[in-house]
């Protein structure tokens, strides 16, 4: 009866053992897990994107002012008062067709008194012939001689004067009116009835409407070198109604290093880079000058490349990098790691880059760290 029982004690106690054995091995689990759950807490959290394979597009928005493609200045250079003004500001013109009148009296009375003088120099010459007939009559060899050479002198003035009464009506006919030398439109009038031509500007400014209107913008010689003279772009224009119009890139020009333009994010901003100046020509009538122009360009990069955000990119004196996820599995879990890649840049926009080295289309790249990162990190991602 004792050694039963003793027998029943000792196999309580064991069961007391193997459940308190139990719990303790629980418990060291479930701290354990606690213990890697805290710590996960603490560790760097990071944002990952996959890098994806195709082509790099670069777009640049900017904006401008229409100008007539062709368009002279007028100026009466003679400073004779105006008489009449024919047209005004808007004005639809012919080749021909007479802008500005300006008083003549003064060029008339000048013409009026040259050809009196050249009247005396015929009578004159009248008295010379007449002259020698009495000299060759007498056989006076001197007075016949001096004769001669007194009506080659006369002759010679008459020319001189003939030639400057030519040269005077010409000056009268080619500066008494200004005359639109194409056909177009008046786009400016300075000129005033009763004024003396204006010395501060052309009297009348008019464009070739036939050769349609033009506008420059600068873009980033990156952009600039996708495009070629000749090419056919879309334009937006902003006049009394928006209207799509073509194109067609007519000059790619050198500018300064350094300007303001318009990211294709739509925001004005400082553009650090080697900018192209562009001409820009469009034949379509319907607009006027002043109408602004707006201009987005979108050009894909040659071939398939990786792409990457540029955020996840950095660099320093070795290089350019990127920080991979680089996954480890334990009997605890798996676990992340920030592995260092060295990149090439080939290309690159606003927003992402095209790279090569050692990364690939399924790779998790970090775009975004709660904490600085070093290679070989341990990380909880997001």
């Amino acid at each position: 009866m004792g050694l039963q029982h003793t027998e029943q004690a000792n196999s309580g106690r064991k069961r007391t053992i193997r459940i308190f054995s139990g719990l303790f091995i629980g418990l060291l689990i479930v701290f354990t897990l606690l213990s890697n759950t805290l710590m996960s807490l603490t560790l760097p959290k990071v944002a990952v994107v996959e890098p994806k394979r195709g082509q790099l597009v670069h777009m640049f928005q900017s904006s401008s002012v229409l100008m007539w493609k062709a368009e002279v200045a007028l100026t009466n250079s003679t400073g004779w008062k105006v008489t009449k003004v024919d047209v005004k500001e808007g004005d639809l013109v012919k080749k021909g067709q007479t802008l500005v009148t300006y008083d003549r009296k003064e060029a008339e009375q000048q013409i009026l008194d040259e050809q009196a003088s050249l009247k005396k120099l015929k009578l004159t010459m009248e008295e010379l012939q007449g002259s020698f007939k009495e000299a060759s009559w007498s056989g006076d060899e001197n007075s016949i001689g001096n004769t001669k050479r007194e009506i080659e002198i006369s002759k010679i003035d008459q020319g001189v004067q003939q030639r400057k009464i030519q040269k005077l009506q010409e000056y009268l006919i080619n500066n008494s009116t200004i005359v639109a030398p194409f056909d177009g439109i008046v786009t400016k009038v300075n000129a005033t009835e009763g004024l003396i031509s204006s010395n501060g500007g052309p009297d009348v400014q008019m464009s070739n409407g036939s050769l349609g209107f033009m506008f420059e913008l600068l873009a980033p010689a990156n952009i600039a070198s996708m495009l070629k003279i000749g090419e056919k772009i879309d334009v937006q224009v902003d006049g009394s109604q928006i209207k799509q119009a073509e194109g067609q890139i007519a000059e790619i020009l050198d500018a300064n290093s350094v300007e303001e333009g318009t990211t294709g994010q739509g925001e004005t901003t400082t553009l650090n880079s080697q900018m192209k100046r562009l001409l820009i020509t469009i034949q379509d009538g319907s607009f006027k000058r002043g109408d602004i122009v707006k201009v987005e360009l979108t050009k894909p990069s040659a071939g398939n490349t990786i792409l990457i955000s540029n955020k996840a990119i950095h660099e320093d004196g070795s290089g350019k990098y990127v920080y991979r996820i680089e996954e480890r599995n334990s009997p605890l879990g798996n676990a992340f790691y920030i592995k260092r890649v060295s990149i090439t840049v080939v290309d690159s926009n606003d927003q992402e880059s095209a790279v090569t080295g050692g990364i690939f289309e399924q790779d998790q790249i970090v775009v975004d760290s709660s904490q600085p990162l070093q290679d070989g990190n341990k990380v909880r991602t997001q």
